[in-house]
């Protein structure tokens, strides 16, 4: 469920990821469909993301800062900053 609010709230994981893998199986079908076994009922359901946004969650109206948050949380880790890098991020060199 975890995985359903990340993807809602962040965009779809990177097909490259999900076809390397090696637990995605155990979280998506073939198609790529996020589900989970219901441990009452032992069924397969499957989970519809909602969308929302980190703008709703952290409720701030900083534009940079939001940026600097959706940097540090990048789901791909390729795309995710190191710590130097995030250092650098114009957020935290900005004066209020």
């Amino acid at each position: 469920m975890i995985l359903a609010r990340i993807i809602g709230m962040f965009g779809s994981i990177d097909m490259e990821m999900l076809v390397k893998g090696q637990e995605t199986h155990k979280y998506f079908t073939k198609e790529y469909d996020i589900y989970y076994i219901n441990e009452e009922t032992d069924q397969l359901e499957f989970l519809i993301p909602e969308e929302s946004s980190l703008e709703q969650h952290l409720q701030v109206t900083d534009t940079m800062f939001i940026n600097f948050i959706r940097y540090l949380l990048s789901v791909n880790p390729k795309r995710r900053p190191t710590a130097r890098q995030a250092l650098k991020h114009p957020w935290l060199s900005y004066v209020y």
